[in-house]
């Protein structure tokens, strides 16, 4: 494929030509801002910061890429004549704010707008009254959008949504080590499973799901976390449809739903076996109320930051029938106390102290909404914490659950 840096003022293709489409301005602008999440904010080259238009069997379709992402979206409204353009997508989201500048919202999003290409090849925009003309380049130069690979399993779109967000929590930002920046998505015959680790935490979120009739027993790839969360917050249909290009090796992941579909390059990484990291016994629980939980953790990571220690932990300290958390100072730190809450404990005698990053704790406690959380301790307080909803979580293989690796306390 050939990419030019010239910035011509018009696309001239046979396509491009006869293009002409009409819509509601606030469904164009909210396809151009999904789209928009794969549109690069500095393109190294102009033509990458374009978004394609595509009238076409009576609708349009908006897409945009940067190589290892595809956004499309399809947008309701009547195509006059069909084509294809590629236009300045930042230039273009400018125009429908600064053509209706000064009116309502409500009023400005209702109002029709056109986009189409005159005999001398120029895209305009017609809006409020207006036409405007916008920067197009040579659609015929930019990246190709792929096909959608064909669906293996569907899940219920506010379900998938929601453990999306929960799963992300645990994705790892060092691009040095792709397998930790991504979210494994494990297909099987009934269920959807995501899973995500940067070595210090994990999280795993099972949901039930729906075949599509394609054969697959147990298909599994890891896609980009930072690339698919964005996207996926913008779905609006009832169901999400997973894809695979193949199931043995998939090297293009497709999730459709509603008007929206994207289409993501697997990371050339294995995801660590991390169900090996999953205990499947406690020493100990510990069984306490979240909301209070997660407030003395924010109040321990206040105190550290009143104290300039940004980068200090807290200690989590278990009784027969309480627990504390607290800041760890390094001076006076005889004279730190915290209050104590109730918690339901079994398995632990003699008072035990895990060392967390406050953050972590913090970020587990809110990623789960019941009203009490479960912490499941192993024989030592270095070894990894698992916490479920339930006590009996660590039993149920279809819960979501969360791992935190303690930090080793000095004197360990």
């Amino acid at each position: 494929m050939t990419i030019t840096t010239d910035r011509p003022a018009t696309v001239r293709t046979v396509s491009a030509a006869r293009l002409s489409f009409t819509t509601d301005r606030a469904a164009l602008a909210d396809a151009l801002t999904t789209v928009g999440l794969v549109v690069p904010k500095r393109p190294p080259l102009p033509i990458l910061g374009g978004v394609l238009l595509q009238a076409r069997n009576g609708h349009l379709t908006v897409s945009a890429t940067d190589y290892e992402t595809a956004v499309t979206v399809r947008v309701p409204g009547a195509v006059q004549a069909a084509g294809t353009v590629l236009v300045d997508h930042s230039e273009l989201i400018r125009l429908l704010g600064a053509l209706v500048k000064g009116s309502r919202k409500r009023d400005a999003d209702a109002l029709p707008v056109t986009v189409r290409i005159l005999d001398d090849g120029t895209a305009v925009v017609d809006l409020a009254g207006y036409t405007m003309p916008v920067t197009s380049f040579p659609a015929a130069d930019y990246p190709t959008i792929p096909d959608v690979a064909r669906p293996v399993a569907s899940v219920e779109r506010k379900r998938f949504t929601q453990e999306m967000a929960r799963v992300m929590i645990a994705v790892g930002t060092d691009d040095t080590v792709p397998m930790l920046t991504g979210i494994n998505l494990k297909i099987t015959a009934d269920a959807v499973t995501l899973a995500a680790t940067d070595r210090y935490r994990l999280a795993i979120a099972p949901l039930p799901a729906k075949s599509t009739g394609r054969t697959v027993q147990t298909a599994s790839a890891l896609v980009p976390g930072h690339l698919v969360a964005p996207v996926v917050k913008r779905f609006g249909g009832d169901r999400v449809h997973l894809g695979f290009d193949d199931a043995a090796s998939p090297s293009v992941v497709s999730l459709a739903c509603g008007d929206v579909i994207v289409s993501v390059r697997t990371l050339d990484a294995e995801m660590p076996p991390y169900q090996t990291f999953i205990p499947e016994t406690a020493a100990g629980t510990v069984q306490t109320g979240r909301a209070a939980l997660l407030a003395a953790t924010r109040r321990a990571a206040a105190v550290l930051d009143a104290k300039r220690d940004r980068d200090g932990h807290i200690v989590l300290t278990v009784t027969r029938e309480s627990l504390s958390v607290a800041p760890v100072l390094g001076h006076h730190a005889d004279a730190v106390a915290a209050p104590e809450q109730a918690a339901t404990v079994d398995g632990i005698t003699d008072p035990a102290a895990f060392w967390f990053k406050p953050a972590y704790l913090a970020d587990a406690l809110t990623s789960f909404t019941g009203e009490t959380v479960t912490l499941h301790t192993q024989t030592t307080v270095t070894r990894p914490v698992l916490l479920t909803d339930t006590p009996d979580g660590i039993n149920d293989r279809a819960a979501f659950c969360h791992v935190i690796v303690p930090v080793r306390a000095p004197q360990d």
